[in-house]
């Protein structure tokens, strides 16, 4: 999930609370009291531009960052009412039908039904450097995430073949998602 981003207000102020930057004004301030007026113009000057450049890179930053999280949007191909749809992944709910092939990043965590030699790298959840071979045959209960071989992950690639799956998890609910958490947890300590 995204997390909420800054205010534009924020970002501005954010600028002027850098401990080089409350140096700078206390020289400033320590060279009115002097008598220096000239210098004291010229280092809130410096502070005021530099400021003025660190919020303007800062916000091309932030945007150029929302364009590649819309570009990277990615769709996929569902079965809905016996028909197969191009949909947006952050539209699938659980029950969806997703067609999976060669290529494709896996847009939820689904159980897969159908697969046709189909292999996924998982190696952003497990650390398996090999991709792992899948199969749509019913396996124990409580097995961990690296033995599922029934189920595709979100966010792995499918390296090979081809598989239909039901999407049983979305967003935060996926393992994905359940590592984000756990290292947005980890982050407000």
């Amino acid at each position: 999930p995204e997390g909420r981003g800054r205010s534009k207000w924020r970002m501005l102020l954010d600028q002027f609370t850098d401990f080089m930057i409350l140096v700078l004004v206390a020289a400033g301030v320590v060279s009115a009291i002097v008598g220096e007026p000239i210098d004291s113009i010229a280092i809130v000057v410096i502070v005021l531009l530099n400021g003025a450049i660190g919020f303007a890179q800062e916000l091309r930053a932030q945007n150029a960052m929302a364009a590649l999280r819309k570009m990277a949007a990615h769709k996929s191909r569902v079965r809905r009412n016996g028909e197969v749809l191009l949909i947006d992944a952050h539209d699938l709910v659980p029950g969806d039908i997703v067609l999976l092939e060669a290529g494709d990043v896996v847009p939820a965590d689904l159980r897969l039904i159908e697969v046709k030699n189909l292999a996924c790298a998982e190696a952003a959840l497990t650390g398996e450097s090999v991709p792992v071979t899948k199969t749509d045959a019913p396996l124990g209960p409580d097995l961990r995430v690296g033995d599922r071989h029934n189920m595709a992950f979100k966010g792995t690639l499918v390296t090979s073949g081809r598989g239909v799956g039901v999407t049983v998890a979305t967003a935060t609910h996926t393992e994905l998602g359940k590592i984000a958490r756990l290292l947005d947890d980890e982050d407000e300590v």
